[in-house]
């Protein structure tokens, strides 16, 4: 909302306005302050990016936190998200010694859980993965033949 500054007596007018409302001083070579309204509806940003009011359109400075003409609190958006990506995918699982060891000892006493946790393993995309799923399938299937056929 821009307003016409009266030169004598200092009080703000709208920006059409010929005479002061509190004086009655001509306001012909009165300075605008801030941006008129013909502005805002063309979208004119005047080479300035600092955001705009959400209540009355007006510019404002940079950092404010309430508009100077209508006197509205402008909340921004933080400039940091409050949550960060991890950097590893946590889906994502490598398995380490241990884990095989343990998935060996469960094929083991238990041989369709190496079968299955295998072929799972065998259709993954990380290779590491797949030498340890053909590995528990191979092993499910011997101590299967072991323990029916012998």
């Amino acid at each position: 909302m821009a307003v016409k500054i009266c030169p004598k007596c200092g009080e703000s007018n709208t920006e059409q306005a010929w005479t002061c409302v509190h004086c009655g001083s001509s306001l012909q070579n009165a300075e605008v302050t801030g941006t008129p309204d013909a502005d805002k509806r063309a979208g004119i940003s005047l080479g300035r990016e600092e955001g705009a009011c959400p209540a009355c359109g007006e510019l404002l400075e940079p950092g404010a936190r309430k508009c100077k003409y209508c006197g509205t609190t402008v909340y921004k958006k933080p400039a940091v998200p409050a949550y960060e990506e991890p950097e590893e995918d946590p889906a994502y699982f490598k398995p380490n010694a241990v884990t095989i060891i343990l998935l060996i000892l469960a094929t083991v006493v238990f041989p369709p859980a190496g079968l299955i946790v295998g072929g799972v393993a065998v259709f993954l995309g990380d290779p590491d993965k797949r030498i340890t799923g053909q590995l528990l399938m191979i092993l499910g299937l011997v101590v299967i033949a072991v323990k029916y056929f012998l």
